[in-house]
């Protein structure tokens, strides 16, 4: 099997496990003088949930010792994606502004990044994570389990 469909079987694979989880926290208890028979054996679910779960480990296990030759690449692209999402959350206001809708004062702020080279950043880093994602594809459906 390639990366890329593992990685599709491992989502399928943690909606399932969430999907059992929820059945056994919802079925487990019943009111009983109601005479509702009981359309779920939780302990089958259960057994199913384990079984999914070993199935999980298992398939992160072999999807993280195919991913050792580009893992150096899928850290850098996260904590790029960190420093993306940073960047483009630093404040570049500057000059004269009024602070709020009722307040008269003016304030004048200066900054030592102004928004130009922000921008310029937040440029650099989205190409970074565009090559990095690219290269990151290219690796995952190339790359047999």
């Amino acid at each position: 099997m390639k990366l890329y469909k593992a990685l599709k079987l491992k989502k399928k694979l943690v909606g399932e496990i969430a999907k059992l989880k929820s059945q056994i926290q919802s079925k487990n208890s019943y009111l009983i003088s109601t005479g509702n028979v009981l359309k779920y054996d939780v302990r089958e679910i259960e057994k199913e949930l384990d079984a999914k779960l070993w199935e999980l480990v298992d398939l992160k296990l072999s999807m993280y010792r195919a991913n050792l030759p580009i893992q150096k690449t899928i850290f850098d692209l996260t904590e790029t994606k960190g420093l993306l999402a940073f960047w483009t959350s630093v404040s570049v206001t500057e000059g004269e502004q009024l602070l709020g809708y009722s307040d008269t004062t003016v304030r004048q702020y200066g900054v030592c990044i102004d928004e130009v080279e922000r921008d310029q950043k937040v440029k650099i880093l989205q190409t970074k994570i565009d090559t990095m994602q690219e290269d990151l594809d290219t690796f995952n459906y190339t790359t047999e389990l």
